[in-house]
């Protein structure tokens, strides 16, 4: 155990956020049943009603969800999930998939300036490998249970 830290879990980073909790807990309800309004979308699942329309804005503007306005109107699911992957849910959440801040694109890292870096090569390894289990499965297979 670390010093000053009950459990493991304490000190393991976050790696998939909130908005991306959110949008899974989404993709599924209307997964179930669509068109659903953002409000019943909300109380459905106990989200906020401010913080779920962010994530909604970000999947409708990453082709995941359509928007039909009008009375009979609302959310519904615009991408096959049998394609789509948890990845790509990830990535609509600008990049937040990231295991360290030295294997993005474009951080400059002063230790690693010839790609001499032991750590950064066995982060970008262990990026590699996250990447490929999020991409392993289809959306449709995770929420169906497959």
């Amino acid at each position: 155990m670390l010093a000053g830290h009950d459990t493991v879990k304490e000190v393991v980073a976050i790696l998939i956020i909130k908005e991306v909790e959110y949008a899974i807990r989404i993709l599924d309800e209307l997964n179930k049943e669509s068109p659903l309004s953002a409000t019943e979308l909300s109380e459905r699942r106990g989200m906020p009603s401010p913080f779920i329309y962010r994530v909604l804005k970000k999947l409708e503007t990453a082709d995941i969800l359509n928007i039909k306005r009008g009375v009979k109107g609302g959310y519904h699911i615009r991408a096959d999930l049998g394609e789509l992957t948890l990845y790509d849910v990830i990535k609509a959440f600008d990049n937040t998939f990231i295991v360290i801040e030295c294997v993005k694109e474009e951080y400059d890292c002063t230790r690693n300036s010839e790609s001499s870096c032991r750590m950064h090569r066995a982060f970008c390894d262990i990026q590699k490998t996250l990447q490929t289990e999020f991409q392993r499965k289809s959306l449709k297979e995770l929420l169906d249970g497959e």
